[in-house]
């Protein structure tokens, strides 16, 4: 245990040189008069790979230099040099950054895909300890209450039609989308996007959805969010979301995992709601979300349009204008819309002892609730239900559209998605999916859905 100025650095059992190494260290840094510096070891010597390998952090902070230390979450090989710089301990994703005049003093890459985007700083305080780069197992929180008998069982029911079978079937043709014989649905493809549009169109107009796009400009180019809307009755809407680009953006782009998973989850979801006849409570918009990968373009269009800014969502899918008048607006709550988000849901960590799947927001009323519900409908639902992890540090993907505008929304993804190989290649391909995880996701999120939009008395 070695005390550094009000730090404590507490280390797991390393290799006697480890020890060695960082008592010189601590020796050396209690030579300098006030110095506040975590043990480091200078990059490309002998012993720096080592202690990269083998390192684990654990950091109790003191009173007097809490302030000091921020910590953020994020793919280290996203970190800026400017970010490097202030960098002084942290494992896998996780960042302790020392920022003595605050976080006004660092700029983070906020927006913009999962490897490239980082959440919010937020200040260590004292007694707090970061002891793991995995995600901690959700609990559930017991205020919110489990959903009735009745809605169970229709959960139970409408979920039969949620098959493995079915959700190959959405991915195998989705991922066959592209243009002059190259497989792709890059937002920078005009031609690749219009296929990917009137494949997402008809696949709700045929499971009787009204059908829109929703158009816009960005990153230069004409864009359109596809939406497939089913009216409610009252006040309110949840958003089943997932984009549908894919990169690399130049290139072959078959995007299964990334995101043909999170897709074809949604139509899966949109198909077992139309199938069982569901008439929700809320309104409840399934959308495919265009140009995620070049900053979450398409989420911050339709956020913004909920939230009445930006472009509109066109009239057919909104509820009509008496029934508008009947009920004022929409929401009369921002944080009345909310969102499940569904991006890389297919593929299988080697790592884990478990399937695991990792349910992302911030800790607040709304999301505990939606994060509650899809917990319950886990055990409901998977006869051997994932294991369920929680990043309450959300970043780098489309919830963050909605969660900076106050609205409640949860990222279903993958438990160890930073350790996809195949991210962002044309080696993402359909066999590097697992149809009977991917399957059980969906079944929780249509559950999750279902409790969350309500179904009508």
């Amino acid at each position: 245990l070695i005390w550094l100025n009000s730090i404590v650095l507490s280390l797991r059992p390393l290799a006697v040189l480890m020890a060695a190494l960082l008592l010189a260290l601590a020796a050396s840094a209690l030579a300098v008069a006030r110095a506040v510096q975590l043990p480091s070891v200078r990059s490309g010597s002998t012993h720096a790979e080592r202690v990269r390998n083998e390192a684990k952090w654990s950091v109790h902070l003191g009173d007097r230099e809490s302030s000091s230390y921020y910590y953020t979450m994020g793919s280290e090989e996203a970190l800026t040099s400017e970010m490097k710089a202030h960098r002084v301990g942290g494992e896998g994703r996780m960042h302790i950054l020392h920022l003595p005049k605050g976080p006004s003093m660092l700029q983070i890459p906020r927006s913009g895909d999962r490897r490239a985007a980082f959440s919010s700083l937020v200040q260590l305080q004292h007694g707090a300890v970061q002891t793991s780069p995995v995600f901690p197992v959700y609990v559930h929180s017991q205020s919110t209450q489990d959903a009735s008998v009745e809605v169970r069982a229709l959960e139970a029911e409408a979920a039969k039609s949620i098959t493995s079978e079915v959700y190959r079937d959405f991915l195998s043709r989705f991922v066959a989308i592209g243009a002059k014989g190259m497989t792709t649905r890059s937002y920078s493809n005009a031609e690749a996007s219009k296929v990917a549009e009137d494949f997402l169109l008809s696949e709700f107009t045929k499971m009787g959805l009204t059908a829109c796009l929703q158009e816009f400009t960005g990153g230069g180019n004409k864009l359109a969010n596809v939406v497939g809307y089913l009216p409610g009755a009252g006040t309110g809407s949840l958003t089943v979301g997932a984009h549908y680009d894919s990169r690399p953006f130049d290139a072959k782009a078959p995007g299964a995992e990334d995101n043909g998973s999170g897709v074809a989850a949604m139509l899966s979801v949109a198909h077992a709601f139309t199938s069982a006849k569901v008439k929700p409570q809320k309104t409840v918009y399934f959308v495919a979300f265009a140009a995620e990968e070049p900053g979450l373009i398409g989420s911050e269009a339709f956020a913004s349009a909920l939230e009445g800014s930006g472009s509109a969502i066109p009239t057919k899918c909104q509820p009509s204008a008496s029934f508008l008048q009947g009920r004022r607006k929409l929401s009369t709550r921002v944080d009345e819309n909310t969102a499940i988000i569904l991006d890389e849901v297919g593929w299988v960590t080697p790592k884990f002892k478990n399937q695991t799947i990792n349910f992302e927001a911030t800790d607040l009323p709304g999301t505990i609730s939606m994060m509650d519900q899809m917990l319950s409908v886990n055990k409901l639902l998977n006869a051997k239900p994932l294991e369920v992890v929680h990043n309450n540090a959300p970043f780098g993907s489309d919830h963050m559209s909605f969660l900076n505008r106050g609205m409640p929304a949860v990222l279903v993804i993958n438990g160890d998605d930073d350790a996809y190989p195949n991210y962002h290649k044309s080696t993402d391909t359909i066999e590097n999916v697992n149809m009977d995880y991917a399957t059980k996701v969906t079944k929780i999120v249509f559950g999750g859905a279902i409790r969350i939009a309500g179904i009508q008395a």
